[in-house]
């Protein structure tokens, strides 16, 4: 996992910037990169400004057993989700963009991720269950497409995501990638 680079996550969007053809299609094109930027920062503060007041997030396939949607709704419900997220480690991701859709008000994103997960959280998104290999650390990886859909207020109205084609795999605390954050790890990082 050397080659984790959660920077993918808003640096791939580059290739398509040239898709957004009007000053509003481009301004709602750098909120979702900037959106996308703070989410794998688990900068917060640069992931709610982005949302409306009442965002709803509709996340098909984001846990491993549920075919429905298990999205958040409301900003208490997505402010906590992120909490989460940045709380347990969940927000290292790496997501490269192979195509973005662009219209005025909505956009579409296409493309794959990978996932650092700690056992503790591919358990409870059930990934992961007593038959699965012991580890402490797991990289789960997916094909995902995302709908954002903006209001008069330029803010994004949440996120439609559907997860798809998922593949789980244990991953060794050594061939954790070199920036993983130290507080998830189950170890100190050994000096280089």
């Amino acid at each position: 996992m050397k080659d984790f680079r959660p920077e993918l996550t808003y640096t791939s969007f580059e290739a398509h910037m040239h898709k957004a053809k009007t000053p509003l299609q481009l301004k709602h094109l750098k909120t979702v990169v900037h959106h996308s930027k703070g989410e794998v920062l688990a900068d917060l503060d640069m992931v709610l400004p982005t949302l409306s007041d009442d965002p709803q997030y509709h996340e098909y396939g984001v846990l491993g057993d549920v075919k429905g949607d298990t999205g958040p709704k409301g900003i208490d419900q997505v402010r906590a989700n992120y909490t989460e997220m940045v709380n347990n480690g969940s927000y290292v991701i790496e997501s490269k963009k192979t195509r973005v859709v662009v219209g005025d008000y909505d956009i579409v994103t296409e493309g794959t991720f990978r996932q650092i997960l700690t056992a503790a959280v591919a358990r409870k998104m059930r990934f992961v269950d007593d038959t699965s290999p012991a580890s402490p650390f797991y990289v789960l990886s997916a094909r995902t497409v995302v709908f954002w859909e903006f209001d008069e207020n330029d803010k994004a109205k949440g996120e439609d995501r559907y997860v798809l084609d998922h593949h789980i795999v244990p991953l060794a605390e050594e061939d954790l990638p070199d920036d993983y954050p130290d507080k998830f790890r189950t170890a100190p990082k050994a000096e280089v």
